[in-house]
């Protein structure tokens, strides 16, 4: 089909008449035949710069916000205000209504995984059609299709999900934002009903250099097309109050705060956590009061939980809530995972820095007088955080294994010695294959403790050398101990 009177609108000339267009993309390596490639502004570098690879590819036209001085053999339109139309133009070359989709933004140091899909899951259990893209790939409804990976995807690709959505009526559409994207403007002037910032602790500093670059990027999420004013869990950011800048203090005063503590925050809480039957949580919302029963292991989750709930509180009521099953909430696999085999119960999480591995193991010491950790660090990323990880872990682990969690291109012998630096080397075994580590562990678990397995979460695959070998930590457990799940 050739979709070039979707287009024609932004072409103000004819220069496109003979060409047929089959799909869109801002990535060369994406070109198919009859591509229209458009040459943006990226990162690092803009798309004029891969227009030889885009033509070589098939492109059969270009759009660009700059002139070329070369020659071109394909035709190209530059349009001066790109960016100020790129939305639009992607929705009518997707045949889509912007209408027929209600977008809700999530952000934060931690949390972002587990909140969007709880309030993903909570739209599907009252039978709505919802979409979710994250960390995990993306849910149509309850099909996971895959992404190409990054937690939050660029605007072309967001436009590709949807239009396999099918989407014919009001669509509820819940995105993981991270830094990166709100640092780099990744979701351009895409309409959000409501955003939320869960949590702001130091991470990813190897790309913003500082911590308040890092803050700067995460409180932009208050800047973002939002119809309504961001919801900010004021609890988790209190410490940082103090040390804001005015500027970022403004950004907060446009929000709406979430809270337990805050007697004038719009969104109030108060939870009677329990770890082994179900916590009681009592709401007070503008448009929710009520007390529900919840079962979930580990008291961020039900926060986690509580936040889904305030993220779409405009769209649901306490009827809503009330019919469905809250004492069984779908957590998203690898986000505090909690398998019970016989031998005792091993919790699976992808945290990956000393902030939240702190948050997880904190919480099991108040139930558990012993604790095994089977944990490693990212290669080629900040190295900083290595040995603070370390020791949050032997703070409380009683045994330790430390290996493997995507080296990529950094030996692993230099990564271990850095989460070492200053650490006491006596409480570590150090085994750089991930599924011998966890084997050497399996042994020390009993039904009076648990073996916690961090970092890698639901990833399918351990990254060594440019080379992604299939490996997941629960897959591995199961093999090991012949699934028997009780």
């Amino acid at each position: 089909m050739n979709k070039l009177s979707l287009i024609k609108p932004f072409i103000k000339t004819n220069v496109f008449d003979k060409c047929v267009i089959s799909s869109i993309t801002d990535d060369s390596r994406d070109v198919q035949k009859n591509s229209l490639f458009v040459a943006r502004q990226g990162i690092a570098s803009h798309g004029k710069d891969f227009v030889k690879d885009a033509i070589r590819r098939g492109a059969s036209c270009i759009i660009s916000d700059q002139n070329f001085e070369d020659r071109i053999e394909i035709p190209i339109y530059c349009l001066n205000n790109l960016e100020d139309q790129i939305l639009e133009i992607l929705f009518r070359f997707h045949e889509l209504s912007v209408d027929n989709f209600v977008f809700h933004g999530v952000t934060g140091t931690n949390g972002k995984t587990t909140t969007a899909f709880m309030a993903h899951n909570i739209i599907r259990g009252l039978e709505k059609p919802s979409i979710y893209i994250g960390t995990l790939g993306a849910f149509i409804n309850d099909d996971l299709i895959q992404t190409k990976g990054n937690t939050t995807p660029g605007i072309f690709e967001i436009l590709q999900i949807l239009q396999a959505s099918k989407a014919k009526q009001k669509t509820y559409v819940f995105l993981e934002i991270s830094s990166h994207a709100l640092e780099q403007k990744r979701l351009g002037s895409l309409p959000f009903f409501q955003t939320i910032l869960l949590n702001i602790q130091s991470d990813h500093l190897d790309y913003h250099k500082t911590y308040k670059n890092y803050i700067d990027a995460k409180l932009s999420i208050t800047e973002l097309n939002n119809k309504h004013p961001t919801i900010i869990f004021f609890d988790k950011i209190q410490d940082l109050l103090e040390s804001l800048s005015s500027s970022q203090k403004k950004q907060l005063s446009t929000s709406t705060f979430l809270s337990a503590k805050n007697s004038s925050a719009m969104f109030k809480y108060s939870v009677n956590y329990k770890t082994h039957e179900p916590s009681k949580i009592n709401l007070n919302f503008p448009r929710i009061t009520l007390s529900i029963y919840c079962s979930l292991f580990l008291k961020f989750n039900i926060e986690n939980y509580i936040s889904a709930i305030a993220l779409i509180s405009k769209h649901i009521s306490s009827t809503n809530l009330n019919t469905l099953n809250n004492t069984s909430i779908k957590l998203p696999q690898g986000r505090g995972e909690l398998l019970k085999l016989k031998q005792g119960k091993i919790l699976i999480d992808f945290a990956h820095d000393h902030l939240s591995i702190f948050n997880i193991l904190s919480e099991l010491a108040n139930s558990y007088n012993e604790i095994i950790v089977v944990f490693g660090c990212g290669g080629d990323r900040d190295k900083s955080k290595r040995p603070k990880m370390m020791r949050v872990v032997q703070d409380f682990a009683s045994k330790i294994f430390f290996t493997s969690d995507n080296n990529r291109y950094e030996s692993f012998s230099s990564i271990a010695s850095d989460a070492m630096q200053g650490n006491d080397h006596s409480g570590a075994e150090i085994i750089e294959d991930r599924q011998e580590a966890i084997r050497s562990a399996l042994p020390h678990l009993n039904n009076e403790n648990i073996l916690v397995i961090l970092g890698k979460g639901h990833e399918t695959d351990i990254e060594i050398l440019g080379k992604k070998v299939p490996f997941n930590d629960k897959d591995c457990v199961l093999k090991i101990m012949g699934d028997e799940i009780n």
